[in-house]
């Protein structure tokens, strides 16, 4: 009997990365992540980048998570960064659909006039929703890591650069590695929340407890949401959708559909004719970071 393959991607990075820096991805210069924002507040234009910072590879024997034998599926690179900068103007009036991905940004203004003011958190979300943006919003963003929360009591924002901004994120960023791990094998296409459970030795019940006093969705919202999210990469290709609902985990092709509809307020066909939210939903989150 060949068991299934240790698939937790941190200790198959680690084995082959050990004792090197880990290269950043470069992410191609998008604006999905103002896609969480609500209206208002903003001014003064500026320009739209995307950049990932680099993250350091910690030895094998120095992580304290634990060994999990995973469906035979890709989970996610847990050795990437916690925090993504990036950056937006709008040049004109517009509208946008939000897709939730499963992270926060703390966001930034940025004005020649009035400098850099602190916005704030934004919040989950859990179902599409339309944002407006008025021309000449400048923003800077923070996107942290899926499943990451952050402290932001004390923190000042003034006239100056930002060039600490982001390190202080970093510290102030709430981070469970348990709850990272089982957030990403929850998107795992044959694993089950009842599956993460018992592969921790706890209840549902207990599982979603575990969440809750983190502040966190339950596990069922990263089950369906990380779901999703990893079919919708397979979209580009050519596959037929019947079989990329098998390949996730979908009953068929009509359950896809509706959960599609749900968390992206288009079905797979409508995603396939739409680029513009396909590269939005390429843009590292649950599933892709």
């Amino acid at each position: 009997m060949i068991l299934a393959r240790l698939l937790y991607s941190p200790i198959v990075f680690c084995f082959s990365r050990i004792g090197f820096r880990c290269q950043s991805k470069q992410s191609p210069a998008l604006d999905p992540h103002l896609r969480w924002l609500t209206p208002a507040f903003f001014a003064s234009p500026g320009h739209c980048s995307y950049a990932a910072r680099s993250w350091r590879c910690i030895p094998l024997d120095q992580r304290p998570f634990r060994t999990y034998v995973c469906p035979m599926s890709q989970t996610s690179d847990e050795s990437g960064p916690r925090v993504h900068r990036w950056t937006y103007t709008a040049e004109a009036d517009e509208v946008s659909l939000v897709l939730p991905d499963g992270c926060i940004d703390v966001l930034v203004s940025s004005s020649d006039r009035t400098g850099h003011d602190l916005i704030g958190v934004t919040d989950w979300d859990f179902s599409p929703r339309e944002v407006k943006l008025l021309a000449g919003t400048s923003l800077i963003g923070y996107r942290l890591r899926p499943g990451t929360t952050i402290r932001l009591d004390d923190l000042q924002i003034g006239h100056g650069d930002l060039s600490d901004l982001e390190a202080e994120i970093d510290d102030r960023v709430m981070y469970d590695q348990e709850a990272s791990e089982i957030i990403d094998i929850l998107g795992l296409p044959d694993s089950s929340v009842e599956w993460a459970a018992r592969q921790q030795g706890v209840s549902e019940r207990t599982l979603q407890r575990h969440f809750r006093n983190l502040l966190l969705p339950s596990p069922a919202f990263w089950r369906q949401l990380g779901r999703a999210r990893r079919a919708v990469q397979a979209l580009p290709g050519r596959a037929p959708l019947g079989e990329i609902a098998l390949e996730y985990g979908y009953s068929d092709q009509a359950h896809m559909t509706r959960e599609f509809a749900r968390w992206f307020g288009r079905t797979p066909v409508q995603l396939r004719r739409h680029s513009s939210a396909l590269n939005d939903l390429a843009q590292p989150g649950l599933g892709n970071w």
